[in-house]
């Protein structure tokens, strides 16, 4: 590797598909690899879904330990990794309020560039004084030691800088913006086919979700709701691509709900574009989200997508394809809203240009967020 490129570390939990990690392979898949070198500090020693490619984009991964595990031996063992691995132009830290931490070290070793990144809307914890101290004690490590405040919605920038931050100069929303030549490619495929290869009927109603198997993604609403559906549509089908530690608890009750048989657990997938150019619609029933990349990538597959009232008003292109409900509306309401949603299939969207016009009029197209994150890290 050039000992001239500019080095950027990202702090990351692992690199496995997720919305910030699909944004950080979007980008660095696009950003000028001449002068550019990306370097992810992770918190396990697990493999990770994207470990393979970094390393072929001419990335670097290193690990160190979790900070639940002492915060001591964290410290320690970041500081060794950025000394031995840098020196970084810039540090780029996505672990919500734990960035105050990331940057004061990142700004104890003179690094110019000090990015916090929110791309949530919660830090999943429940509130407790201490907790609240914590958060309260981590926001004001991020305002002192930042030299960028990103969040990927405005919802997610008020979250961890707080609902005055726009006082700030610093703070800025980045949107998750994704590769748009995959989706522009769907033009060219048979759907059918597509159908086909994800084992659904040509008669069958295709429902699918893209997510992490965590309590904020709400399988368990949109295994309801699905469950609804088939009484009414038993010719549907449902695909569940993605991982995480509710898995199991979500493949058992797709069993005792007697869906099983229709429920397709696809795991993680790199065939997401095709998966999305397959479907009737898109359902994201999340609790909470800043932003939601995935419902960003259906809109530019052309689908029809039903959402919560939990996902930010920023993700809707506005070219015909969101329905909103809330998270409390019956399973019967959602069913309901997927079958007429589904049969829009086709007539919502547009074109694929109108579609490119609205990603790119709203700052979804990759190219320009990785020039934009390039001048950030030239300083």
């Amino acid at each position: 590797m050039s000992h001239n490129k500019i080095k950027v570390l990202h702090v990351v939990g692992r690199m496995h598909p997720g919305g910030i990690e699909t944004l950080l392979m979007n980008v660095y898949r696009n950003i000028d690899r001449d002068k550019y070198e990306f370097h992810f500090a992770v918190q396990s020693p697990e493999p990770s879904f994207y470990d393979e490619e970094i390393r072929e984009l001419g990335g670097t991964i290193f690990v160190q330990p979790p900070p639940k595990d002492g915060i001591r031996s964290f410290r320690k063992q970041l500081m060794e990794n950025m000394n031995k691995y840098g020196p970084y132009a810039a540090v780029h830290s996505h672990v919500f309020g734990f960035s105050g931490y990331v940057l004061k070290l990142a700004d104890k070793l003179g690094v110019p560039v000090r990015i916090s990144h929110s791309h949530n809307t919660s830090d999943s914890k429940s509130s407790s004084p201490l907790r609240n101290i914590y958060r309260s004690y981590m926001r004001g490590l991020i305002r002192r030691h930042s030299t960028d405040m990103l969040g990927c919605s405005r919802a997610a920038c008020e979250s961890l800088f707080g609902s005055s931050c726009w006082k700030d100069g610093r703070v800025d929303v980045f949107p998750n913006a994704i590769t748009l030549a995959p989706y522009e490619s769907l033009v060219q495929e048979n759907r059918q086919e597509l159908r086909n290869r994800f084992g659904a009927a040509d008669d069958e109603l295709l429902i699918g979700h893209i997510g992490r198997f965590s309590k904020q993604k709400n399988h368990a609403l949109l295994l309801d709701s699905f469950a609804s559906l088939v009484k009414k549509r038993p010719k549907s089908r449902l695909l569940l691509c993605g991982d995480g530690p509710l898995r199991p608890e979500m493949e058992r009750k797709a069993k005792e709900l007697g869906v099983a048989d229709k429920v397709s657990f696809l795991g993680l997938r790199k065939d997401v574009p095709e998966l999305l150019g397959a479907l009737d619609a898109f359902v994201l029933p999340s609790l909470y989200e800043g932003l939601g990349i995935v419902l960003i990538e259906a809109q530019a597959a052309g689908v029809p997508c039903l959402i919560s009232e939990g996902v930010p008003r920023e993700a809707d292109l506005r070219i015909g394809l969101i329905e909103r409900l809330a998270v409390n509306d019956s399973p019967e309401r959602w069913a309901e809203a997927m079958a007429s949603l589904a049969e829009r299939k086709g007539n919502g969207g547009g074109e694929w240009q109108a579609r490119a016009a609205a990603l790119g009029e709203r700052g979804y197209d990759i190219r320009v967020s990785a020039a934009k994150l390039e001048r950030l890290y030239a300083g």
